[in-house]
């Protein structure tokens, strides 16, 4: 009888830390989490990096916006932008996983309505 027990309080002591365990980030996590460092590290003199936030540049397309987000074509458009620049935008050195982080992390800021 006590090894019964103490078999089922070992089953719900190890229950309790598998379930308290943090989740495994996936690599699209991973990937935006690193977008987000470049997006900070590069962009975020000018546009809004953050879902809700304000440009610090008023013509600058804040990262949670609709017209950030027409991600048909975000990579190659993004690589012709920091390679050349835009209007008030100097052209940005990305390395092409550093643009394809930041693409990730564009993608996955919620949209303002």
């Amino acid at each position: 009888m006590v090894r019964v027990i103490l078999v089922a309080g070992l089953a719900l002591a190890l229950g309790a830390c598998a379930a308290n365990r943090a989740p495994v980030d996936s690599p699209q996590t991973l990937a935006s989490a690193r977008g987000h460092a470049v997006a900070i590290r590069v962009c975020a003199a000018c546009h809004a990096v953050e879902p809700d936030a304000a440009s610090p540049n008023p013509r600058a397309p804040g990262f949670g916006t609709r017209e950030m987000r027409h991600t048909a074509g975000l990579q190659d458009r993004l690589a012709t932008l920091t390679r050349l620049g835009h209007y008030d935008m100097p052209p940005q050195k990305l390395t092409p996983d550093e643009a394809r982080d930041l693409v990730s992390y564009i993608e996955s800021v919620d949209t303002t309505p």
